[in-house]
C-alpha cells in the first residue's frame, strides 16, 4: 500500500518585513529530508482551490525550451478569484509539501529537465515572485 504524506509549509520570507517594499519570493525547498534521507525537488503543481476545497490544476501560461531546460510560467494574477495552492513534489518519496501562495505573489517560474522517457532529471527550480 502506498502511503502519501502531505505536509503544509509556510516560508518565512513570503511576507514583506516592515520597511521592505516587496516580499521575498516563494520557492519549493531545494531538498526534503524524509526518514533521514534527503530528496531533491522534482516538480510543482499549482492549483486553484474553491471554498468547498475542490482543487483545479492550473496549466502554465507559457512554456519555453532553452539549453536542454524547460521553463514554465504561471501568471497568478489571472487566477486570484480563488486560493492558489503550490504543491511541491520530490524525487523518490511520496511526501508532498503544500503552501498557499500569498496574494502579493504574481508569477511562478518552474525550470526543469526531462530525459527521453519524460522522467525529471537534474535539479529543478521554482520561484514565485511579485
Amino acid at each position: 500500500m502506498l502511503r502519501v504524506a502531505i505536509v503544509s509549509f509556510l516560508l518565512s520570507g513570503a511576507v514583506a518585513a516592515p520597511g521592505q517594499s516587496s516580499p521575498a519570493p516563494l520557492t519549493c525547498p531545494g531538498t526534503l529530508k524524509a526518514t533521514e534521507k534527503e530528496h531533491d525537488f522534482e516538480r510543482v503543481s499549482i492549483f486553484n482551490v474553491d471554498k468547498a476545497g475542490r482543487e483545479y490544476e492550473l496549466v502554465p501560461d507559457n512554456e519555453a525550451r532553452t539549453g536542454g531546460k524547460i521553463v514554465q510560467v504561471w501568471n497568478l494574477k489571472e487566477y486570484r478569484d480563488m486560493t492558489i495552492l503550490v504543491r511541491c513534489r520530490y524525487h523518490d518519496t511520496a511526501v508532498v509539501l503544500n503552501s498557499e501562495a500569498p496574494v502579493s505573489l504574481n508569477k511562478c517560474t518552474f525550470t526543469f529537465a526531462l530525459d527521453k522517457k519524460g522522467t525529471f532529471i537534474g535539479k529543478s527550480d521554482l520561484v514565485c515572485r511579485q
